[in-house]
């Protein structure tokens, strides 16, 4: 049964793997009326207006202590305040850093409540996934947690996590030297994508890339620099065949939030 909300709720999202996706369906499945927006189906430019007295919602994974910057951007060009309640909901493997520090900036201080929700990480970059049977476990309590987060959000409740401000001297010292560099660097990043001889030619990471910054070029994927580092290509390929240069990635796990489909990631860009 749905939550009585106040309003209608819009509720913007952004995914690779499927962990913000799945996030934002529970939240939206457990309000009486929920519209989830793909933040990639959205303009690239000009100005987002949304409906006075809606409910506005942004639900994104965190990425190197901050925000992946599609989703930054998407920000600047939203203009809460006609809004009655602005939410914030951040899917992460370790810590938010200063996630909700940027949130709160971009959204012109117009932010109500926000919450972390840990989930598997999948930078493979620098760890394995989580085995099946631990997954599976952490994705149920997340699923739980946002069912809570979704009976606060249609009460319209406040919330800010309480290490929020404690830790933000500290979040901010990690993101200048950590999450700057990424933000400078991250769309390029892809040159360190590699393609091995397990390539069947699917054109699965051209479909899952929910920026299509992925093509295929005579049978093999190509990156075009306009990367988000979001992995969906490495760890959706149903071959294994991408790797990172200069990392054990054929020897790890590939992750994929086990209630969402490759197809539930390659319909974004589509506004599905």
């Amino acid at each position: 049964m749905g939550i009585e909300s106040r309003s209608d709720a819009t509720i913007y999202w952004f995914s690779g793997t499927g962990n913000s996706l799945a996030a934002a369906r529970t939240i939206a499945g457990r309000l009486a009326t929920a519209d989830l927006v793909p933040i990639v189906a959205m303009p690239v430019d000009g100005p987002i207006a949304v409906e006075a007295g809606a409910t506005i919602g942004i639900v994104c994974p965190v990425y190197f202590y901050g925000l992946p910057l599609i989703v930054r951007e998407f920000m600047e060009r939203l203009d809460p305040s006609p809004a009655a309640y602005t939410f914030v909901v951040l899917t992460m493997g370790g810590m938010p850093g200063v996630a909700i520090h940027h949130a709160r900036e971009l959204l012109r201080g117009r932010l109500d409540a926000a919450w972390t929700v840990r989930m598997p990480g999948n930078y493979i970059a620098e760890y394995n996934a989580r085995s099946p049977r631990a997954t599976r476990r952490l994705v149920d309590r997340a699923t739980r947690r946002c069912e809570h987060i979704a009976a606060a959000v249609g009460e319209r409740r406040g919330h800010r996590p309480w290490a929020t401000d404690a830790f933000l001297p500290l979040g901010l010292l990690v993101h200048r030297l950590v999450g700057a560099r990424f933000a400078q660097t991250c769309r390029r990043r892809d040159e360190r994508f590699d393609v091995t001889d397990a390539c069947i030619s699917c054109g699965t990471c051209a479909r899952v890339c929910p920026v299509g910054n992925v093509t295929i070029d005579e049978g093999r994927p190509r990156w075009h620099r306009a990367c988000e580092q979001c992995f969906a290509c490495i760890h959706l390929c149903p071959a294994t065949a991408i790797q990172l240069r200069g990392r054990p990635t054929s020897r790890r796990r590939r992750y994929r939030h086990p209630d969402t489909s490759v197809e539930d990631i390659a319909a974004q860009r589509r506004g599905a």
